[in-house]
């Protein structure tokens, strides 16, 4: 997930660098863990790039971080366990 990794770097308006480890499967929403000098920390930001044109500089004028997290286990039970909730009840929607 390196071209996420990627748009965050150029996107981002703090101008902060993530390990990308989670993408939603129905958008493009991701989550890294915060690289801070070099190392990766344990804070997980939650983000949705828009990918723009890469010939040329971001101009970083809206923030496409969507929710910070202490840890992956936060992050799990904040925004992983709903968003797995509201996926099920749509497809067992569909097989009604």
């Amino acid at each position: 997930m390196e071209f996420a990794a990627s748009a965050f770097r150029r996107e981002d308006i703090g101008y902060r660098e993530v390990f990308v480890f989670a993408r939603r499967q129905d958008c493009d929403d991701f989550a890294g863990l915060e690289v801070v000098n070099g190392s990766i920390g344990g804070e997980v930001i939650y983000f949705h790039p828009v990918f723009g044109d890469t010939s040329r500089q971001s101009p970083r004028d809206w923030d496409i971080v969507q929710g910070r997290f202490q840890d992956v286990f936060e992050f799990v039970a904040a925004q992983v366990v709903p968003d797995m909730r509201e996926w099920a009840l749509t497809e067992d929607a569909g097989d009604l």
